[in-house]
């Protein structure tokens, strides 16, 4: 209740799968790093090698240089709250390291989210017209009206060309392509949303701007 604003103003019985699934998320993860810990412990482990990196396609509407030294790719779901607030932080960084920092977004929405599939189909059509990003960020400011008929008249107030945009969207244009990423992101061990990758390195779970900040100053730092 005392973050309702958060969830676009939804219900409690809207929200729960929500919040149930994510709050299953972190238990498990919790509980898996504090096995991984003890096992450490107890082993006297010592880790010596780098942290692992993965290949992650950076391949998705993106902000910043291709040349830059440090590229994120977000796996981001529109209809989900956490993603919203972790959109403000990941533009606040791209912001602050101008010209070292490519962002990239790739779709992961969430199944018990009945509107998101729609919504990111939506977004990839308003690329083809060069608004993903005016979408993208009305999307994101009104998660309680990601309906069909919403996002279409929210593209009409962006100047996205009304007639193509639907026959985009109606037509499921991009419906296979989003899908498709859903599936990258699962093969890349994404389960949640927003989870993003840094040069390769995963970041899950709560991320703000110096969480974040962080992970992009360890890239530029001398090695």
């Amino acid at each position: 209740e005392q973050n309702k604003e958060a969830f676009g103003g939804r219900s409690l019985d809207e929200v729960r799968p929500m919040i149930e699934g994510r709050m299953k998320q972190e238990k498990a993860k919790e509980g898996m790093m504090k096995y991984f810990t003890e096992l450490k412990t107890k082993a006297n482990v010592k880790i010596l090698l780098q942290e692992p990196r993965l290949e992650v396609p950076a391949i998705g509407p993106a902000k910043g240089p291709e040349g830059a030294p440090v590229t994120i790719v977000e796996f981001s779901d529109f209809e989900c709250p956490f993603c919203s607030k972790a959109a403000k932080v990941a533009e606040q960084v791209v912001t602050a390291y101008a010209g070292k920092v490519r962002l990239v977004f790739r779709d992961f929405p969430l199944p018990f989210h009945k509107n998101a599939q729609k919504a990111h189909e939506a977004g990839r059509c308003a690329g083809d017209q060069g608004k993903f990003w005016e979408l993208h960020d009305w999307m994101f400011a009104n998660q309680a009206k990601l309906d069909v008929a919403s996002v279409k008249e929210a593209a009409k107030g962006l100047g996205i060309d009304a007639a193509k945009f639907d026959a985009c969207l109606d037509g499921g244009t991009y419906a296979a392509k989003v899908k498709a990423d859903l599936e990258a992101g699962s093969d890349l061990g994404v389960n949640g949303t927003p989870t993003f990758f840094v040069n390769g390195k995963q970041l899950t779970g709560g991320l703000d701007f110096e969480k974040l900040k962080a992970a992009v100053d360890a890239e530029l730092a001398p090695k």
